[in-house]
This record gives C-alpha cells, sequence and structure tokens, in this order.
C-alpha cells in the first residue's frame, strides 16, 4: 500500500498496429467459467477471505464491548492493516457503483505499538473506532449529490517510537445510476467517442450543455471504468483487499502516440500549456479518443508496472478516476491537465446477499 513516487517519466511508448489497443481495453472475466458463473475455487476461496474478515470485526467488537479486557493479544503491523482496510472496505464501501465525479481525501492516525513492533488487540479496537470518526467526518464534509463511500486505502508508515503513522486515503463520488454503455470492441477507427468535452471544472461537452455538470474528466472515468472493470457474474459480488493506489506526480507526465492519431498528444493524460481560448479547454472527437486509448495503456501498463513496485499479477484493476488540474509549472507557465489515479486490489468474488454494508449516510 506504499504511495508512487513524484517522478519524471520519459519512456516513450510507441504502439504499432490497432490491435494491440483492442487487445489492451478488454475486461478480464478469467474468473468465470464457461456458463459464466464463478469457478468453485474462487467461491472458495472468497468465502475463506470472508470468514477471516468477519472474524476479525468478531474481535474488534468484543473488545469494544469489553474495553477492561487485558490478555496481551497482538497481531503484526501487516495483518493490523490487511484487516482494519478489508473490514471497513467490506462494511462501507461500493465500488461496484457507476459514479460520475470523485473526491479524494488524506488523513493521518496514529496506531499504538508494543516494543516489538506488535499492534495489542485492543489498541487496534480502539483505532478502529477512531478510524470510522475520521472517515465519516471526510465523507460528510465533501459536498457531492448522489453521494456514496467508494473505496477506503490504507497505508502504513515508518513506526517512530511506540506509534505508526497510518494514512487512510479515502474515496467518494456521485453514484450516477446506470454505467455508460461501452462499444464492443471500441472501434479502432472511430474511438468509442462522438463528441467533444471541455477539458474539467464542470464545463460540460462542445455543444455548451452542461450535462449532469460534467466534463471530460468525467466521461472518460466513467467510460474506462465501464470498459476495463470487470463486473461480478448474476447473483455474485466481488469485494477487495489489499488495496493499492497507483498515480504519477501532478507535475509528470508519459509520452505517448498512436498511430490512429498521429497530429495528437504528446502525453497519455491531456496537457495544456498557456491556454488562452475557451478552444483550447476543449478536447474535441479526436482527443477525446487519442486520451481514452491513451488512459487504457496508462492504467493496464505503465501505473501498474513501472511506478513504484509492480501490482502483483493476480491482482485487480477496480477503478479509475479522471481529475483536472491547474497550475503554473517551474517555467511559469499556466497549466491544464489530467490527472489520473487507479486503484488495484485483490479481488474475490461471493454470492449476492452474503455481504452486508452500512452507509456512511
Amino acid at each position: 500500500m506504499k504511495r508512487t513516487p513524484k517522478t519524471l517519466y520519459a519512456a516513450i511508448v510507441i504502439v504499432a498496429t490497432t490491435a494491440a489497443f483492442l487487445i489492451g481495453c478488454k475486461k478480464d472475466d478469467s474468473t468465470t467459467t464457461a456458463t459464466g458463473s464463478p469457478a468453485a475455487d474462487e467461491l472458495a476461496r472468497g468465502e475463506a477471505t470472508l470468514a477471516k474478515i468477519m472474524n476479525f470485526k468478531q474481535q474488534v467488537e468484543y473488545y469494544r464491548a469489553y474495553p477492561n479486557v487485558k490478555d496481551g493479544a497482538t497481531m503484526s503491523i501487516d495483518e493490523a492493516v490487511w484487516n482494519i482496510e478489508a473490514l471497513f472496505n467490506l462494511t462501507y464501501s461500493y465500488p461496484e457503483l457507476s459514479y460520475g465525479r470523485t473526491v479524494t481525501a488524506d488523513t493521518v492516525l496514529f496506531l499504538p505499538l508494543q516494543a516489538d513492533n506488535s499492534v495489542l488487540l485492543t489498541d487496534l479496537s480502539v483505532f478502529y473506532g477512531q478510524m470510522y470518526e475520521a472517515v465519516s467526518a471526510i465523507y460528510h464534509s465533501v459536498n457531492l449529490d448522489s453521494k456514496q463511500f467508494l473505496i477506503l486505502d490504507v497505508e502504513e508508515g515508518i513506526p517512530s517510537g511506540d506509534r505508526l503513522p497510518v494514512t487512510l486515503h479515502s474515496v467518494q463520488g456521485t453514484v450516477k445510476g446506470i454505467p455508460p454503455t461501452p462499444p464492443s470492441p471500441p472501434s479502432p477507427w472511430m474511438g468509442p467517442f462522438e463528441e467533444g468535452w471541455y477539458y474539467g471544472e464542470n464545463l460540460g461537452d462542445e455543444e455548451g450543455d452542461f450535462i449532469d455538470v460534467m466534463d471530460a474528466t468525467d466521461t472518460l472515468s466513467r467510460l474506462l471504468n465501464a470498459v476495463l472493470v470487470p463486473v461480478a457474474p448474476e447473483g455474485c459480488s466481488y469485494f477487495y483487499t489489499n488495496v493499492k493506489m497507483k498515480e504519477l506526480g501532478s507535475d509528470s507526465y508519459v509520452p505517448y502516440t498512436h498511430n490512429l492519431y498521429p497530429n495528437l498528444g504528446p502525453y497519455c493524460e491531456f496537457y495544456k500549456e498557456n491556454p488562452t481560448t475557451l478552444c483550447d479547454f476543449l478536447l474535441n472527437t479526436d482527443m477525446m479518443n487519442f486520451h481514452y486509448f491513451g488512459e487504457c495503456y496508462l492504467v493496464q501498463n505503465h501505473l501498474r508496472y513501472y511506478v513504484n513496485e509492480p501490482i502483483p499479477t493476480y491482482y485487480y484493476l477496480f477503478q479509475i478516476s479522471i481529475m483536472d488540474l491547474s497550475y503554473t509549472n517551474n517555467n511559469n507557465l499556466y497549466v491544464i491537465k489530467h490527472h489520473t489515479k487507479a486503484w488495484y486490489g485483490n479481488r474475490e468474488v461471493v454470492q449476492d446477499n452474503v455481504i452486508i454494508r452500512a452507509s456512511l449516510d
């Protein structure tokens, strides 16, 4: 759950054929059988993981109900972080919903440690309550319509004395109901978009329509999630553990080209220096398609394998969020750009109605 360093990436990506994009933008449904049902071993593993999380929940509830118990039971830092993140997300997160605008926010808490860097379960139970209060406060401070909590990424820091700094990276978003219908497959000649959108700031589409107060970031995010994130088989639900978020530094970029759009770019994410007219803020149809393919490469390849430590091959991409940024760079130039965050996790599948969720509302 380590963070990505702010590094400037200089590797130029050249894609030789359209087929590479079509392969790279397909969903992965390898956990299903020929009939579309999850394999028996996948369900068994999901049930075992769920049982582990529920056992931890019982421990938390026990120590909260009996705060005077001093049995000395401990857990390693890795186990503690895995458990509090897994329990919180199992209880409160809704990653399977379709979101428009998303908002990320962080806070830091401190977990007491023993001399051997283990964590007392009594302390962990208290910490989990503090974590709930902190994340709930962030969630309620965010002004979004049709709001829902999306995911929590728990990152352990470096122990200092008898305390461990723990950063809580929370994501909440506006639920948009039915996700967009993805092209199947995306047309290599036209791409999935037939209209342009303004880069950000809720400026709407090229016709001047403020559709659901959206912009290119929301539109790209929703379609990428619809195309790249697998949907659980009918009658089943997915949940994710050991969440890892990847992103570039806000002033970093990945050079990128596409043979169907040779004059566009030069980066995966939209980037513009010194915009002066309204047209400079617009991604026309070709630009939307170019950056769609660029974002496909970014989240499936570059962020996954080349930023910080690689994501394990058995982890799944399950959420993409593109945001608009504006700032003055080191050359004293005003910049507008897109900034992408992608979340990956160890995906588990269980039968519907097994997971009992709550809301932070």
